[in-house]
């Protein structure tokens, strides 16, 4: 459901921008929507390899910048998001 800043009392209005993290105009429109625990869909990967990858992203991140082509980095991403989400295609 959608709701109107302008139609929100105070303490809702003070709700929505605690949840936003910002402040919110009257011509903003909000929409707050809960997410039971079993739509949100677990990590396949286990505590220790979730360590691995955040390991081996921070050392990429931490290499010079063109070490590798741009295309090899699109495609390296792109791999990596097509075996946590198969159906996941590229945009563009």
């Amino acid at each position: 459901m959608l709701h109107h800043v302008k139609d929100l009392s105070p303490e809702q209005r003070h709700a929505a921008e605690i949840l936003l993290g910002r402040a919110v105009s009257e011509d903003e429109t909000v929409s707050i929507k809960s997410l039971g625990f079993s739509t949100v869909a677990p990590s396949r990967l286990s505590p220790d390899a979730r360590i691995e990858a955040l390991k081996a992203l921070k050392e990429r991140l931490a290499r010079p910048k063109g070490s590798k082509s741009d295309a090899e980095e699109e495609a390296a991403v792109n791999e990596a998001l097509r075996s946590t989400r198969p159906d996941y295609r590229p945009v563009g």
